[in-house]
């Protein structure tokens, strides 16, 4: 393969790989500024790929010139048509794609846009603005010499070429040390990860302004044009890696099978265009620069296509039609695709640690009565293991001096994960960056999201669970649970609460066996008999976790009836959970840690009645 044909090939297939990953970007994250500028970033750098296709194969001169065309290729210098096949390599400048990334690594610095960071993006916009003048209307910046435009050297170094061209390297240099800052100080090993590769991708863009100087500046051999295009095309590829490796530059995570499947997509479309233009080349001689047109905008309007029902579901469906319709995209997008358990973990327990203002936070999981740490927000120390007691309790606890052994010592809140009944995990935060005790409303602003937490965590370990043998070890489990004395589990008397009015599946629920039932079957012994007996033990046992005779007269009541009340009203009253939450003033996640908390009670009071 010559060097002409390896110059069009590979510049073309970045050109449509660049345009393809600014489209992606923007369709799966209209609302995310990042991934806006990102976008923008890598079109610009596809315009540099542009520039040296025209400039291997330049557009025929047209006879009549509209003067609105110029509207549409801003960049490109009014005498590109006259000046040869070099001039086209000036068409689309670099400053564009340089003060979009300087832009989006300042937003990912941690704390808010201030007053200087502002000062530097505006400050970074007016280089680009220059140079983008400068290079478009005057040869200041770049002066055409004629020569193969397969080299940088066709382009000669204009007065003010070092003077734009050391101020966009600056403006690398400030976004590779804003890039590698972040990291520094990155919340967990997924974001850390996805910074140290975008700074190594920055690094490695930088080199092509050395290359420039030395071909354009300083003439001192020649350089092959694709030399400078490959190294842009690196960055690009090392993004678009970030992007499906680590979910980096978007919000949430993205789903590398969707990557993939549009990038395949996509393949697909470019490919038939490509050929549907080639035929017209040959066939009716058109010119050959719609080869490289027609496949960019097969792009936008197939990508756009991603966006469109969203437009249209806004016109045409209400609220509740659109956000469904919404769902199942997603759900498309999902299915069949693994997620990463730990960066989900690390991701939600970032946005949790954040609202708290948590210095550090820890996520353990229990298993084989240890608990390990799983993920972690801002913890520069090694993985935890404590024995998993020392993490029980019943509900959300501010952690007393002393507690915990170092490293934990400075931990401020633990919040028990339960699922449904049983405890799967624990939350444990470190103090709060403003103060030394979490305030009441910041620890139920966090309690919600500690009980998706505790569902991701039994869904992993339900999981694990089909994958792995664990008969030997719950065989021992069941062995030694006999030796004890035996208990009514909780599991038993919250279905039987639930059906606490069907006296048939009552009778035949294991509680029929309790000494207690069989006390009060003293002369009618059939099945529905049984049943009712059953019923009577728990409403029994229910009346002692009463607190006292009357109720006080208290709006709200008073905290320690609330296991009574929730229990009452739930199951015996067929009060709705939205109710009993609004009569209390308590919201959904208190709600149903009170829930559980009260059933255990009710195991224990029916436990010890049995063996009083």
């Amino acid at each position: 393969m010559s060097l002409y044909d390896f110059t069009y090939t590979f510049n073309f297939l970045a050109l449509i790989f660049s345009f393809w990953l600014g489209a992606y970007l923007i369709t799966r994250n209209p609302r995310t500024t990042t991934a806006w500028l990102t976008a923008l970033t890598v079109w610009s750098l596809g315009g540099l790929f542009l520039n040296v296709l025209l400039a291997l194969n330049p557009p025929p001169i047209p006879e009549y010139r509209p003067s609105w065309l110029r509207f549409l290729f801003p960049f490109w210098a009014s005498g590109a048509y006259d000046e040869g096949a070099s001039a086209w390599l000036q068409g689309w400048s670099v400053a564009p794609s340089i003060v979009f990334w300087h832009h989006a690594t300042l937003l990912m610095r941690p704390g808010p846009l201030n007053l200087w960071r502002k000062a530097r993006v505006a400050a970074g916009y007016v280089v680009g603005i220059a140079a983008i003048e400068m290079q478009a209307f005057t040869q200041i910046v770049f002066a055409v010499e004629g020569g193969d435009p397969l080299y940088l050297n066709s382009l000669q170094a204009g007065p003010l070429y070092s003077f734009f061209g050391i101020a966009l390297i600056l403006l690398t240099v400030t976004c590779t040390v804003n890039l590698a800052r972040s990291a520094s100080v990155a919340p967990n090993e997924t974001a850390r990860h996805q910074l140290k590769l975008l700074t190594v991708a920055t690094l490695v863009a930088g080199l092509s302004g050395p290359l420039s100087l030395i071909a354009s500046g300083l003439n001192l051999f020649p350089v092959p044009e694709v030399a400078m295009t490959l190294i842009l095309a690196v960055f690009i590829a090392m993004i678009g890696y970030g992007v499906a490796r680590y979910s980096a530059l978007v919000e949430g995570r993205t789903i590398r099978r969707d990557f993939f499947y549009n990038l395949m997509l996509i393949a697909g479309i470019t490919i038939f265009y490509v050929l549907a233009t080639r035929l017209l080349v040959l066939s009716y001689h058109a010119p050959s620069v719609i080869t490289l047109f027609i496949p960019i905008l097969a792009i936008f309007t197939h990508s756009a296509m991603t966006l469109a029902p969203r437009l249209l579901d806004r016109i045409f469906y209400p609220d509740e039609t659109r956000r469904l319709r919404s769902n199942l995209r997603s759900l498309s997008r999902l299915a069949g695709e693994g997620e990463v358990f730990k960066d989900n973990l690390n991701a939600a327990l970032d946005a949790l640690c954040s609202s708290a203002r948590a210095k550090y936070g820890l996520i353990f999981t229990f298993a084989d009565g240890q608990a390990r740490s799983i993920a972690d927000f801002r913890w520069r120390g090694a993985p935890i293991e404590v024995p998993a007691q020392t993490l029980f309790a019943d509900d959300a606890t501010h952690v007393e001096a002393g507690r915990f052994q170092p490293p934990l010592d400075e931990a401020a809140l633990l919040i028990p994960l339960y699922a449904e009944a049983e405890q799967v995990g624990a939350l444990l935060l470190g103090q709060p960056s403003n103060g030394i005790r979490y305030a009441d409303e910041e620890v139920e602003r966090v309690l919600h999201p500690a009980d998706h937490i505790a569902g991701v965590l039994l869904i992993e370990r339900n999981k694990r669970a089909y994958l792995s043998r664990l008969t030997e070890v719950a065989e021992e489990h069941r062995e030694q649970t006999q030796k004890e004395l035996p208990s009514v589990p909780a599991e038993m008397v919250e279905d039987a609460l639930r059906n606490l009015y069907d006296f048939s599946f009552l009778a035949d629920t294991p509680l029929a066996d309790l000494e207690l039932v069989k006390k009060k079957l003293t002369g009618n012994k059939t099945h529905l008999e049984r049943g009712k007996a059953v019923q009577a033990v728990l409403l029994e046992a229910l009346e002692e976790m009463r607190p006292s005779r009357e109720l006080p007269p208290r709006d709200p009541p008073p905290r320690e009836w609330y296991p009574y009340l929730i229990l009452r009203d739930a199951y015996l009253e067929e009060v709705s959970n939205r109710d009993i939450m609004l009569n209390l003033y308590i919201s959904e996640g208190t709600f149903n840690r009170t829930r559980r908390a009260a059933v255990r009670s009710l195991a224990r009071a029916l436990t010890e009645m049995e063996h009083s």
